[in-house]
């Protein structure tokens, strides 16, 4: 009899834990601009394409402890689907997400840009050529790099590439 009440407490404990083990909350676009700028925080933009499986795998990256503090704690997230035909005004213009995804520099999916809290685009070096957005998965270690490159403003003037 014990045992099965420690058993059901300890099932119910697990569940518990692993309800609150959700991935990364994230806005859309408009919603991240404005969120951005009422919090003055900076915006991390993942572009990404839905059926792409290095997307699928960067969301796992998101959800872990460390990243997730380090998101939430300095970043308003915003997810951009670079495939996507939602239009969103921008800078006074009105663009596609996938147009959007273009002018943030995605590359290939993920890439991950930045904004100011004003949504306007964080240019940054890497291997000593300016861009608007970092193309790839990055493992949780790497990612952590990059969020602490521009969460300490390094992007300003050092090389990504002296970072990762």
């Amino acid at each position: 009899m014990k045992n099965t009440i420690k058993s059901s407490l300890l099932l119910i404990l697990i569940l518990a834990i692993a309800g609150t083990l959700t991935a990364q909350p994230s806005k859309n676009f408009k919603d991240g601009l404005a969120d951005g700028k009422s919090s003055n925080k900076k915006i991390l933009v993942s572009i990404y394409k839905p059926d792409d499986s290095w997307s699928k795998k960067m969301e796992s990256v998101y959800s872990t402890g460390k990243i997730s503090g380090l998101i939430s704690g300095n970043f308003v997230f915003v997810k951009l689907n670079g495939t996507g035909s939602e239009k969103y005004n921008y800078n006074g213009k009105e663009y596609t997400a996938t147009d959007l995804a273009k002018y943030l520099g995605a590359t290939g999916y993920p890439t991950h840009s930045f904004l100011n809290p004003d949504g306007s685009v964080i240019k940054f070096k890497f291997n000593c050529v300016e861009y608007n957005g970092f193309p790839g998965y990055l493992d949780e270690a790497e990612f952590e790099k990059l969020l602490n490159f521009f969460i300490s403003g390094k992007y300003g003037n050092t090389d990504l590439s002296d970072e990762l």
